[in-house]
């Protein structure tokens, strides 16, 4: 090695040249023809779902930076609310790496040049790592190119979910963290930690998973360094190593601290989800990492037949090694043990890990408790819903095996190895592994166009009801469509979607959602004039229909309700797009709706009187779009159920006051709230009592009649 890197500094760079060439080579070669569709479309199973919400994402990233807002908050989906990002997998640090992509050639092409990256970068960091740990540059090579071809890499890069497809900062990470156990020091700690908030910002599970890994390599290495110590000093060095392997968890901790305690203070279930009970159906088989490559075109649609059999209905199985840097690691860690135990016994505790609470063998559920079950309930690990993609960081540690592979096959093999017969020999191995182990075909790019109409409006000024809403559907073309005009939307598309009652309620957009009206309800004014007041109030400007979503039918249904709204004619129509404007004459006036806590709208057929039952509380939500505070006057007609009963109202969880409600039809009833501008929430509560006719469910009171109208009695 010292000929290799020690003559000239052209004869040091040249091994960093080729593994930068090489990576990017391959890069281009496993993904083609990405290259040649670089602005025009992606990679992505399921017609680029994913691809294209990533798309958005670095859309987005780049929108915020260049505007100083915050890019964690964005306030262009789930509108009027917004919807933070931090715990979605925004893919930050791609975003950042993108961004001068992502502002001259546009998302389309961020999201490819992120993928192509993932070669380049992916691999280079785990040739300097490899390097670092084996002295042997050539070895290097292969270990990277066993880690960027890996089916697990490739399978990611073809489903188009870019935050696990990116794995560029794993190894950068692995590789400061194993230069702080080497040689500890404050400098090292800091900059082994901040590539760990890089590695998480990027992506919530490779931060997590890195986190596991740090935890594992901190235990193993201080477990090296009582071995390699004086009896007498044993357990005080093996202490000081595993405190400063755990250090840049610690700094992890007090970077996203403010998160964490919006975490805790929020509910982690509530913003991340407890997602245990997938976690035993969404980990590693123990067969699944030494399956022969399942994308590779000519066996990969056998292997995935032979699986389906075995285990039907699985998703997101696919973590395979890959059977070329299988071999070369076992080679490695066998053969060159006294220098290979670490990193074998980090393989095997991130392979236990990934495996998850339970070990799984062909399917067959053995019943047999995995150490996974210890963390399991943890805060955070909860909500990971793959603990089979913990395979990335065996790959990771494999790759560091298979070097020392290389390297004793190329003992063998070359008696007295010069650096033209050591890169040759590297050169010739990299073939079968990426041919073997990483090659899956030509792909399919999948382009969207976004429509030109979009460009043509005007500067942001409310919202865009875009249909269909596609709400809790892993769809993404009203993202895609909003990258081309950049005003809010009506719901969106995220990985956890937040709690967003808005369309439920909303008069007019809630008739606009299902296509259906409910024109004799409590409430007064009903519609249409209610649909108008909530559409104004709230800035609806345009409502845009997607005629290649193959919802005809629902769009059939909607015309007529648009009609009635006086919203007759669109503004523009085509093959494939239909866009009305909304009215910006109606009137902007406070509003008020029923929100939750309500039971269907029922009637009496003989005389036509309706209403509504509530249980112990209902809310009446209402809004204030003007700029200073609103008087307005609610007028109720109640009657409770069977006995007279207190009725409580709060406004914003303040008390209001009580009321008596007796079990006959009672006067009406009317209270005045001060509302400043904005949203509120009116509550009702009151005892409940079951109701056999209505197989148990409790009732209070029912509501015949809700008039809301100005305190001055204008309508």
């Amino acid at each position: 090695m010292a000929s290799i890197t020690q003559h000239t500094p052209r004869v040091a760079v040249f091994p960093h040249l080729i593994a930068l060439a090489l990576y990017t080579l391959l890069g281009i070669l496993l993904t083609w023809p990405l290259l040649l569709n670089l602005t025009n479309g992606v990679i992505g199973a399921v017609d680029g779902v994913d691809a294209y919400q990533n798309a958005w994402s670095l859309w987005w990233t780049a929108q915020a930076l260049t505007s100083l807002r915050n890019p964690f908050f964005s306030p262009l989906l789930f509108y009027p609310d917004g919807v933070d990002l931090f715990w979605q997998p925004l893919g930050f640090s791609q975003g950042v790496l993108a961004l001068p992509v992502t502002l001259t050639l546009g998302p389309v092409a961020a999201v490819n040049w992120i993928v192509l990256t993932s070669f380049t970068v992916g691999g280079y960091a785990t040739f300097l790592l490899a390097r670092r740990v084996t002295g042997n540059a050539a070895a290097a090579l292969v270990a990277g190119a066993t880690f960027i071809c890996s089916p697990y890499h490739m399978e990611k890069v073809i489903d188009g979910n870019l935050e696990v497809a990116a794995i560029h900062w794993l190894p950068c990470y692995a590789y400061a963290l194993l230069a702080l156990l080497d040689r500890p020091s404050w400098r090292r700690a800091l900059a082994a930690g901040a590539l760990l908030v890089w590695v998480s910002l990027g992506s919530w599970y490779y931060g997590l998973f890195a986190v596991l890994f740090t935890a594992c390599a901190a235990g193993i290495w201080a477990y090296g360094a009582t071995r390699n110590a004086e009896r007498m000093h044993q357990l005080q060095r093996g202490l000081q190593q595993a405190m400063w392997g755990v250090a840049p968890l610690v700094i992890l901790v007090m970077a996203i601290a403010p998160a964490l305690y919006s975490l805790v203070t929020t509910g982690a279930d509530e913003m991340l989800w407890d997602m245990r009970s997938i976690q035993r159906e969404r980990s590693a088989d123990l067969i699944d990492a030494f399956l022969p490559n399942p994308v590779h075109p000519v066996w990969g649609p056998a292997v995935r037949a032979w699986r389906n059999q075995i285990y039907p209905n699985a998703v997101i199985w696919n973590v395979s090694l890959g059977w070329i840097a299988l071999g070369l690691g076992l080679l490695g860690a066998t053969t060159a043990w006294r220098a290979t135990w670490r990193w074998s016994l980090l393989a095997l505790a991130c392979f236990i890990v990934a495996l998850g609470p339970e070990l799984k063998i062909a399917g067959w559920h053995t019943g047999l408790p995995l150490p996974y079950t210890l963390i399991q309930d943890m805060p955070v690990i909860r909500s990971g819903q793959r603990p089979n993609h913990m395979m990335v960081m065996v790959s990771l540690s494999l790759s560091i095996l298979a070097a020392y592979g290389f390297t004793v096959l190329q003992q063998h093999l070359i008696q007295h190895p010069s650096p033209i017969h050591m890169w040759s020999m590297a050169l010739a191995l990299i073939v079968p592994v990426a041919g073997i182990d990483g090659y899956a075909g030509t792909h399919t790019i999948v382009a969207r166009r976004i429509h030109p109409f979009y460009a043509t409006l005007p500067p942001p000024d409310g919202a865009i009801i875009a249909l269909p809403l596609y709400l809790n559907v892993n769809r993404s073309e009203n993202l895609t469509a909003q990258i081309g005009h950049g005003w809010p939307i009506i719901g969106g598309y995220v990985a956890r979607p937040p709690a967003y009652v808005f369309p439920k309620y909303t008069p007019g957009v809630r008739e606009i959602q299902f296509g259906e009206v409910e024109r004799q309800d409590v409430v007064s004014p009903g519609w249409p004039e209610s649909a108008r007041r909530a559409l104004a109030a709230y800035r609806i400007r345009y409502i845009t229909m997607d005629l290649q979503s193959n919802k005809d039918e629902y769009f059939a249904r909607l015309r007529p309700l648009l009609a009635e709204l006086g919203i007759e004619t669109p503004v523009f129509v085509d093959e494939t797009l239909e866009v009305y404007a909304v009215p910006q004459a109606w009137r902007v006036v406070p509003v008020a709706f029923l929100g939750d806590g309500w039971q269907p709208l029922e009637r009496e057929p003989a005389t036509g009187v309706r209403w509504r039952w509530m249980g112990e509380r209902a809310e009446v939500r209402l809004f204030n779009p003007l700029v200073g505070a609103a008087l307005v006057r609610l007028t109720f007609w109640m009657e409770a159920y069977y006995e007279t009963r207190p009725l409580w109202y709060t406004l914003n969880n303040m008390a209001l006051g009580t009321v008596t409600v007796p079990s006959g039809r009672a006067p009406a009833r009317a209270i005045y709230v001060l509302l400043p501008p904005g949203d509120h929430v009116l509550t009702l509560q009151a005892p409940a009592d079951p109701d056999p006719a209505r197989a148990g469910a409790p009732i209070s009171i029912r509501l015949f009649a809700l008039d809301v109208r100005s305190a001055a009695g204008a309508p």
